[in-house]
């Protein structure tokens, strides 16, 4: 099964907000082992889109599409969608008391006509469940071209895209899923794309897999696909020589690895923040089940704060100034005593574009991690601009709390 992915939304090309769909499908379908073939972005036009979709038959058998469902005059996806394959649109029952029900729920009184939209399929479509949206999701399964070619449509929000995803389609895209292609992979922490591959390409010379590398702050993800047993022993190959910066099989995500960890051992994280201010906090609480370990976090982004709630000791500030590393690792520890944590992480630096001196330039961060007592401090020189600077901040802070923690080994310090 080849996939396509086709976004629909001028707000989209415009950036007027990031393309989250795409991302979240691409993890997922990769994770899943069928990896889209083609990804295309397209405005809220039909003769865009009919162009998309015609480009993307050309490649794949699975198209999914998402945006342009909903009940304005720019949501055209499934009225064009049904030109397209010529078929025919009608209302289903269930759908339309759906959208009146909503309706009058939100809004109370008659339900207007164009709201309809939203309840209806193409004829011989199936329908997919929206738990947090009107719109539902649609499959449709047709010859194109001599061919069986599976249509999904999604909503285009976020929160519904990713719902209708991982409770309808998904699943049913597995039941179509040809079984002998897999793909897996996992996280390597610290390491660039050229590393990683330095170390893993001559020892795959001669195995039939496909490699591929995804380059994030604070590493790169590493997959490979091919025959099941195959792709599994050839990640365990690479592993045993990449060691501790390797996670586990199917674990691409820091954040989520440490939570894990950090559960398993029964520990209490907090964090304390400055330049990235609150960046920390968040790439933890993201992660499901987080509460289990993380108590919270102090963003002491003015000296003042760093003194009142971190207990920074004032000579310290003076002597040293916020952005050093005996200030990092005194809010590191700070933190662990405000929040009564086992371990917490800290993150001090100029991440510009202005506030840069020649001792102390823009790019300057200093990150700590505590253990149980333990402490680290690293310096690091950032590039990038004033985002890119505080997310690679992030990624270094925790990299700097795995490695505290791989330090102790599985036991308590």
């Amino acid at each position: 099964m080849k996939i396509a992915l086709i976004c629909t939304g001028t707000e989209l090309l415009k950036g007027s907000c990031y393309n989250t769909d795409l991302a979240f499908a691409g993890k997922k379908l990769t994770e899943a082992g069928i990896p889209p073939v083609l990804e295309i972005c397209v405005g809220d036009h039909a003769d865009e889109l009919v162009f998309a979709m015609s480009s993307a038959l050309k490649v794949a058998d699975t198209i999914l599409l998402s945006g342009g469902l909903g009940p304005t005059a720019d949501d055209i996806t499934l009225e064009t969608v049904a030109r397209f394959f010529d078929l025919e649109l009608v209302i289903e029952p269930e759908l339309q008391q759906k959208v009146e029900t909503l309706w009058a729920q939100r809004h109370g009184g008659r339900c207007p006509k164009h709201q309809y939209k939203q309840a209806m399929l193409p004829v011989g479509a199936k329908y997919f469940a929206n738990p947090v949206g009107v719109a539902s999701g649609i499959g449709i399964q047709l010859d194109y071209a001599g061919s069986r070619r599976n249509v999904f449509l999604l909503p285009g929000p976020p929160g519904e895209f990713e719902a209708v995803f991982s409770s309808g389609i998904l699943p049913e895209l597995r039941k179509l899923q040809d079984t002998s292609y897999f793909t897996a992979g996992f996280f390597v922490c610290g390491k660039g794309e050229t590393i990683v591959a330095k170390c893993a390409e001559p020892l795959l010379k001669d195995i039939p897999v496909e490699i591929a590398y995804t380059a994030k702050n604070g590493g790169t993800g590493f997959f490979l696909s091919g025959e099941h047993d195959t792709v599994v022993n050839a990640l365990e190959k690479v592993r045993s020589v990449l060691g501790n910066a390797a996670l586990p099989i199917g674990e691409y995500s820091l954040p989520e690895y440490l939570i894990k960890m950090l559960i398993q051992r029964k520990a209490a994280l907090g964090c304390a923040e400055s330049c990235t201010g609150g960046m920390v906090a968040d790439s933890l609480v993201s992660v499901p089940g987080a509460s289990e370990c993380f108590k919270g976090g102090i963003v002491a982004y003015a000296n003042e704060v760093k003194e009142l709630l971190l207990q920074v000791p004032a000579d310290i500030l003076r002597d040293h100034g916020a952005v050093s590393p005996e200030c990092a690792e005194a809010m590191a520890r700070g933190v662990c005593a405000a929040l009564k944590c086992d371990c917490a992480v800290s993150t001090t630096g100029i991440a510009g574009p202005g506030g840069g001196t020649p001792d102390k330039p823009v790019g300057l961060v200093y990150v700590s991690a505590v253990y149980n007592g333990l402490t680290a401090v690293r310096e690091l020189h950032l590039r990038g601009n004033r985002r890119m600077i505080r997310e690679r901040a992030v990624a270094q802070a925790l990299l700097l709390l795995k490695e505290l923690l791989d330090g102790c080994g599985e036991h308590l310090c």
